[in-house]
């Protein structure tokens, strides 16, 4: 009897670990028919993948995988706000709502030119803090997230978070207004935001691999200027994207029914520059450095506009707007300032003789626009909207051959002359009586520049119609 029962007992018990693993295997094959779970997780998305979810299809008996990926646009000064909006300011509650911690980026794989050159990646962590002025950050291993594989677009919400923080960090009476993130912008300020939308896997094509972030072509171009990359490449009726610029390059590539995918990715070389940069001044190895010049720019349309090339010209002058970015651009804005077709014929000329020649456009920008700056805010960096941004009345020699340029016009067309020429006139007066150095040379810097002053006023004298003339109200 008790050899019977140790039999039945070793029989149920083997009947219930089959019965386990069939069991098992039959809801390993009803999850298998989740088709992109697994490219859904914390390892490809970061916080993301919190909202990933699976639903149950009757009719299919089988499993859809929703995932949520973020919506990139900008808002504020006339872009209408969205519902459930969230404001990309880089504070930690903006982050927070946004599901872009600081630690859902790895950032700086770079290795310290020490003599000793093995310390661990603790003390390298701890040693780019230093460098940033920062905190040491937690290390993500510990967390479980593996940042190596991620969905380009996570690196890219973090720097933006991080460049617009810097932009705002002078403005500490507005940015008081967002302590929720999702509040809407300053009036005069457009800021970069997102919305949260669910997808379902099964429209994925085949040939995308991860999950992908949704935004606009305006957006894209506006936002990669703002984060201090440059448009090496821009031709989107062909599919061709390309930037770079501050360790960040954007690449783009046709996908089949879908149409233009845009890839991101971040070098870190801006860590690495730094490093070595303090190796240097530590003697421990030798060589020269040449560091990208910083860029955070005005987080307005009007400097978003300037990094496009278009000049929203002061109403006040009665012209419409104008672009610069190429020299047939260029050409065509003079066509406006100067009615005579002097300027843009002499232009046209030049770059027949020589094609790679490249128009000084500051001037043009400096009397047809509107100051960028902001009311309260120390920032005024705006981006170049030329190749060339040099100009005459960068110079005190040159803005000496513009006054008096601009003297002999009003003496010679007193009746012709509007009250914005005159008004220009006084103001040249009255900034170069307070700033002698504004238009004025010492004897010995004019004995040596009457050379330059003449060049430039035989120069202002050729095109003064497009650069000093201003119509008459």
């Amino acid at each position: 009897m008790g050899t019977d029962t140790t039999l039945a007992a070793a029989a149920l018990a083997i009947a219930l670990v089959a019965l386990c693993t069939t069991i098992g295997q039959l809801l390993q094959q009803y999850f298998a028919t989740a088709d992109g779970y697994r490219r859904c997780q914390k390892s490809v998305m970061g916080e993301y993948a919190r909202k990933t979810r699976l639903q149950w299809r009757w009719r299919e008996f089988r499993f859809e995988t929703l995932y949520t990926t973020p919506e990139i646009f900008l808002v504020g000064q006339g872009v209408p706000n969205r519902v459930g909006q969230v404001l990309l300011t880089g504070s930690q509650k903006s982050r927070e709502k946004s599901l872009v911690p600081l630690s859902s980026v790895e950032n700086g794989d770079a290795v310290m030119l020490t003599p000793t050159n093995l310390h661990g990646m603790k003390r390298q962590r701890n040693m780019e803090s230093q460098l940033q002025g920062m905190q040491p950050r937690p290390s993500r291993i510990k967390g479980g997230t593996y940042t190596g594989e991620m969905a380009c677009w996570v690196p890219l919400l973090h720097w933006i978070h991080e460049k617009t923080g810097v932009s705002l960090d002078d403005r500490p009476s507005i940015t008081l207004q967002w302590t929720d993130p999702m509040l809407m912008p300053p009036l005069n300020l457009r800021l970069p935001g997102i919305i949260f939308r669910e997808r379902s896997w099964d429209f994925q094509p085949p040939d995308v691999v991860r999950p992908l972030a949704k935004t606009t072509l305006s957006d894209i171009a506006v936002i990669a200027r703002r984060m201090g990359m440059k448009w090496k490449d821009f031709r989107p009726s062909d599919g061709i994207l390309r930037a770079e610029g501050h360790s960040q390059t954007i690449t783009s590539t046709m996908v089949r029914s879908l149409g233009l995918v845009l890839q991101y990715s971040y070098t870190g070389q801006n860590q690495r520059l730094a490093m070595a940069e303090h190796n240097l001044r530590k003697r421990l190895v030798t060589g020269s450095i040449f560091t990208e010049q910083e860029e955070v720019y005005i987080p307005s349309a009007e400097a978003d506009r300037l990094g496009c090339g278009v000049l929203r010209t002061d109403r006040k002058l009665g012209l419409p707007d104008v672009t610069v970015s190429t020299q047939a651009e260029i050409i065509t804005a003079l066509g406006y300032l100067d009615r005579s077709g002097t300027s843009a014929a002499a232009l046209t000329k030049i770059l027949r003789e020589n094609p790679e020649y490249r128009f000084r456009v500051a001037d043009i920008v400096a009397l047809t626009t509107q100051p960028a700056r902001l009311p309260s805010s120390h920032l005024v960096q705006v981006p170049a909207p030329s190749d060339n941004m040099e100009g005459v009345t960068r110079s005190s020699v040159g803005r000496r051959a513009f006054r008096q340029c601009l003297e002999e016009y009003i003496v010679v067309h007193k009746d012709d002359v509007g009250h914005y020429t005159q008004q220009a006139l006084d103001i040249c007066h009255e900034i170069g009586t307070k700033y002698a150095a504004w238009d004025h040379t010492d004897d010995s810097a004019l004995k040596t520049s009457n050379g330059s002053l003449h060049e430039i006023r035989n120069t202002l004298m050729l095109s003064k119609k497009g650069l000093i003339l201003l119509p008459k109200f």
